[in-house]
């Protein structure tokens, strides 16, 4: 309850603007408790983060799981990720992207987290890629591939951040996943 009240308060206002007292508040846990359990603001922060990226490599790891090919693979992956964007009544976008746009130079580990995480992700895709038929897209660099891969799919995230409509993120990751064909 703790951990889900305060990544999504850090989840909708960013660490800056979100106070221990604000998840006081919609926890119900006193702060003494929380600094108790946590020891900073900061650290209870880093360990949501690290829950939050642990979800983010298990839908790229459920999506190259699903199709029988790699490209049905990464339309599973693009459609999963359309879905959430489009389900979030607020479009927050991603707690990860959002926290390397806040934290930016300021803390290592933050940095540290969200490029393990990526590249976790990318060596996911990459995987999957490797394993395909050489005939086909998977005939390109796979690891390369997959870097774009995760690119493009962070940039559908950061454009459902601008209210760009459902339609329009699928149609573009459509087009992305058509040029690789």
């Amino acid at each position: 309850m703790l951990r889900h009240a305060s990544r999504e308060l850090f989840w909708s206002n960013g660490f800056t603007n979100t106070s221990i007292g604000d998840i006081s508040a919609a926890t119900r846990v006193g702060n003494g408790s929380i600094y108790a359990a946590y020891g900073s603001k900061f650290d209870l922060f880093f360990t949501v983060l690290e829950s939050y990226c642990q979800t983010r490599i298990d839908i790229v790891s459920a999506a190259m799981a699903v199709g029988s090919t790699a490209d049905g693979s990464i339309r599973e992956f693009f459609d999963v990720i359309v879905s959430d964007c489009s389900n979030q009544l607020d479009r927050r976008g991603c707690l990860m992207l959002n926290s390397i746009a806040e934290f930016g130079g300021r803390d290592d580990r933050v940095i540290e987290l969200c490029r393990t995480t990526t590249e976790t992700m990318e060596r996911l895709v990459a995987e999957r890629l490797a394993d395909a038929s050489p005939n086909s897209l998977e005939a390109l660099d796979a690891e390369l591939l997959a870097s774009q891969i995760i690119l493009v799919s962070q940039g559908l995230i950061q454009m459902s951040k601008l209210q760009i409509p459902r339609e329009k993120l699928a149609a573009i990751a459509d087009a992305y996943c058509d040029g690789l064909a």
